[in-house]
């Protein structure tokens, strides 16, 4: 009898880990854009137009995850002149290698940019993105903050599920700030263990 019980004991406690220390889905959306200072007036806009959806997964006890967006197009128009560039991006993903005890986030990026002169300094920011003349760049990953100064960073608040990225690199750009959530999609069989779990502790406190 004491052999079941603690059999019970530990299925319930490994049924119940299982259920909540692997990865979990997530529904994923880039929601917002900032841009403050730079040395001349920049408007982007998005086609379609934010909220920008996506999925992935997150495993918070290891700090890794796989994060993907819709594809779509950035436009850039500076000084407010009409559109300078048209950026399709192809592919968004952000691979999470790291996450630390601050929330801070280390990724690899994927898929592809390609940046169009539409006119006006387009001719100047498509090199930015990638070499002549296709203009065809990669996806960059998310650095982690880097110091005081604060040039980059990229931040999760699990408890607000949402993810904040900080480019703060280009004088000339100003501070680029986008404003990422996220949602937990519950999965059936995650259900499924964590009542599996729950119950067997609930029949071992009534044998006892």
């Amino acid at each position: 009898m004491k052999l079941a019980r603690r059999l019970s004991i530990a299925t319930s406690v490994l049924v119940f880990w299982a259920g909540v220390a692997s990865a979990v889905p997530v529904n994923f959306s880039l929601d917002a854009v900032t841009i403050v200072g730079g040395s001349g007036n920049v408007l982007q806009t998005y086609d379609p137009t934010l909220p920008l959806t996506g999925s992935g997964n997150i495993d918070f006890g290891l700090g890794t995850g796989t994060l993907t967006l819709q594809d779509y197009s950035l436009f850039i128009d500076l000084n407010l002149d009409g559109d300078d560039v048209e950026i399709k991006i192809e592919n968004w993903s952000q691979n999470i290698t790291s996450i630390d005890g601050a929330g801070n986030i280390t990724s690899m990026g994927g898929g592809t940019q390609t940046c169009t002169v539409l006119g006006g300094l387009g001719s100047f920011i498509c090199p930015t993105v990638g070499p002549a003349p296709d203009y065809v760049g990669p996806i960059l990953g998310w650095p982690p903050a880097d110091g005081a100064e604060l040039l980059s960073s990229a931040v999760i608040d699990s408890g607000a599920q949402t993810i904040t990225v900080i480019d703060n690199s280009n004088a000339a750009a100003g501070t680029i700030t986008q404003f990422y959530s996220y949602t937990i999609v519950p999965e059936p069989s995650t259900g499924l263990l964590l009542l599996s779990g729950l119950v067997g502790i609930a029949v071992r406190r009534r044998c006892a």
